[in-house]
C-alpha cells in the first residue's frame, strides 16, 4: 500500500495531493488531480498547477506546459505559477518562452526563488554568465534548503580535475580512452538537445556521441564521427554544492558515459565502475 492509500479520506483534494507529493508519488498525486478536475473542479488554478509539478517530476514537460499554462490563464498574477511554467518549458527545450515567463514571475514578486533560478538557467543558455550567476546565487538566498550557489571552476581548474578523475579510472575504463575523445563544453547545444524526439534534458552532464564500441564492424562502411564523450561544465558545476562532490561528478559523469561508449548497460556500468 503506498503513502498515497492511506491518506486521510477527509482531506480536500488540493491537500490529498500534496500529501501526495511529499510523499514522492507524482503518478499518484497526477491522478488525484485528474479526478478533482473531472469531478467539478477545472476552474481550480492550483489543482492545474499541481497536476504541472507532477508532471514535471513524472519527466512529461511539454504536459506539464499545458497543465501550467492553464494554472496561469485562470490566475495570471501568481508568481509561482509562472515561475514553475518556466521551469517546463525550459526541461522541453522551449527556451524563449521559458525566459518570458522567468521575468514575469520575478516582476511579480522578486523573492520569488524559482523565478530568479530559472531565470539564471536562461541567461546562462544565452552565454550571460555573470549576469546567470548572479540570478542562481539570488535563488539560493532565498531558499538555501531548496537551490545550491553553483561552484565555479575555472577551465583550466576544470582540466585539472577531469586529468586527475581519468587517472583514477579502473584499468579496465582507462585503457579505452585513446580509442575516444573527451570534450568539455560549457552547455549542451540547442542543435544537441533537439536532435531528437523527445528532446534531452538541458540539465544534461555528459553524453556519448558515436558508434559503440559493441556495435563496430570490420564491414563499416566509414564516414563516421569519430566517437568522444562530452562533459558540461556549467552543468555540473551546478550540480554539485562544493569542489570535492563536482570532482565525485565528473568522475560518475565521465565513468557513464565511456560505460556508454563499450556498449555497456546501467547495471554494467555500475558494477564496472567498482572495478
Amino acid at each position: 500500500m503506498s503513502d498515497v492509500d492511506k491518506t486521510d479520506p477527509d482531506l480536500e483534494p488540493v491537500e490529498a495531493v500534496y500529501e501526495a507529493l511529499d510523499a514522492g508519488a507524482p503518478a499518484e498525486a497526477l491522478e488525484l488531480t485528474r479526478r478533482a478536475l473531472a469531478g467539478g473542479a477545472e476552474d481550480d488554478p492550483v489543482l492545474h498547477f499541481l497536476a504541472g509539478v507532477a508532471l514535471l517530476e513524472l519527466d512529461s514537460p511539454e504536459d506539464a506546459v499545458a497543465a501550467l499554462n492553464r494554472a496561469c490563464e485562470i490566475d495570471p498574477d501568481d508568481p509561482e505559477f509562472r515561475s514553475r511554467l518556466a521551469e517546463a518549458q525550459y526541461c522541453a527545450c522551449r527556451f524563449d518562452d521559458a525566459e518570458k515567463e522567468a521575468r514575469l514571475a520575478v516582476e511579480a514578486d522578486d523573492r520569488n526563488p524559482y523565478g530568479h533560478w530559472m531565470l539564471g538557467l536562461l541567461l546562462e543558455r544565452r552565454g550571460r554568465f555573470d549576469d546567470a550567476d548572479r540570478e542562481l546565487n539570488r535563488a539560493a538566498s532565498l531558499a538555501p534548503e531548496e537551490f545550491a550557489p553553483p561552484v565555479r571552476l575555472s577551465r583550466e581548474e576544470f582540466e585539472l580535475h577531469l586529468a586527475s578523475t581519468i587517472e583514477a579510472l579502473p584499468a579496465s575504463f582507462r585503457r579505452h580512452l585513446d580509442e575516444v575523445g573527451v570534450t568539455v563544453a560549457d552547455l549542451p547545444s540547442d542543435e544537441i538537445l533537439l536532435a531528437g524526439e523527445p528532446p534531452l534534458d538541458p540539465e544534461l552532464l555528459g553524453l556519448f556521441v558515436g558508434v559503440p564500441l559493441t556495435e563496430r564492424s570490420t564491414f563499416s562502411p566509414g564516414g563516421e564521427m569519430p566517437p568522444r564523450i562530452l562533459l558540461f561544465k556549467r552543468n555540473l558545476e551546478r550540480h554539485a554544492v562544493d569542489a570535492e562532490e563536482l570532482r565525485d561528478e565528473i568522475a560518475v559523469t565521465l565513468r557513464h558515459e565511456l560505460g556508454h561508449f563499450l556498449g555497456l548497460d546501467e547495471d554494467e556500468i555500475e558494477r564496472a565502475g567498482h572495478g
